[in-house]
């Protein structure tokens, strides 16, 4: 007589569905956090530095996010405000650094730019001090003359390049360190961090467009059709 060794009706552990469910759950919720706890902080592909650890917050509608106390360029009333959340130090925000400057040139009737910080820490190490030089240089009224000049030397950021950018701007140098050694400039920022994070900036550089929120590095095309569409909206209300 012949045995079918099939015909055994018990199942095996990895015939229940249901086990096979919780290896799924586990395998969907589990990689992501080991990945973040072995690699915290990493560069991604989307085209702007993470912020890790940072939920982003559920907005809906328009974010309030323009300043009078930040850098700006262009008129008080034009049509378009940019809001960019950006870091010094970010790979990204460089990249996005002369296109935003060039879009604000062409459409200098149309948008007014106004940067604030937004220095990753947990991955850039600078940030924070190429942020404190750079509201130094705005004491000065030389913000995007020093803005561009770090940006084009990312990546020798370090105290001796901040004193240096200082005297090729011809800066008061005297008022540039006390400015730098001052605690006002940290409030500053932390005003700005706070400012994003309740707007849901998850990263750099982050943009608002009269108050609507996008990521990345843009294009100068992209950016004209971008512009052109907040005018119409605009002035089509």
């Amino acid at each position: 007589m012949s045995i079918n060794i099939f015909s055994n009706t018990s199942k095996s552990w990895f015939h229940h569905w249901w086990l096979w469910l919780i290896i799924l759950i586990i395998f969907w919720f589990g990689v992501p956090v080991l990945f973040n706890w072995l690699w915290p902080g990493q560069i991604t592909g989307t085209g702007f530095t993470v912020r890790p650890g940072q939920s982003e917050a559920k907005n809906q509608g328009l974010v309030q996010v323009e300043t009078t106390d930040d850098p700006q360029l262009g008129p008080t009333d034009a049509p378009v405000v940019i809001v960019e959340f950006g870091d010094f130090e970010c790979p990204y925000c460089r990249a996005a650094a002369p296109i935003i400057r060039a879009v604000a040139k062409n459409n200098s009737e149309a948008v007014r730019l106004i940067y604030r910080d937004y220095p990753v820490v947990e991955i850039h190490a600078q940030a924070v001090s190429a942020a404190v030089a750079a509201n130094c240089a705005a004491k000065q009224k030389k913000f995007w003359e020093y803005h561009d000049l770090l940006f084009g030397s990312q990546e020798k950021l370090s105290e001796a390049l901040y004193d240096e950018l200082a005297k090729n701007l011809k800066l008061d140098l005297t008022a540039f360190e006390t400015c730098r050694n001052n605690k006002s400039g940290l409030m500053e920022m932390k005003d700005d961090l706070e400012a994003g994070f309740r707007a849901g900036v998850r990263g750099t550089p982050t943009w608002f467009v009269n108050g609507r929120k996008i990521e990345g590095v843009i294009s100068k095309n992209d950016w004209q059709k971008i512009i052109q569409a907040a005018i119409k909206e605009r002035f089509s209300k």
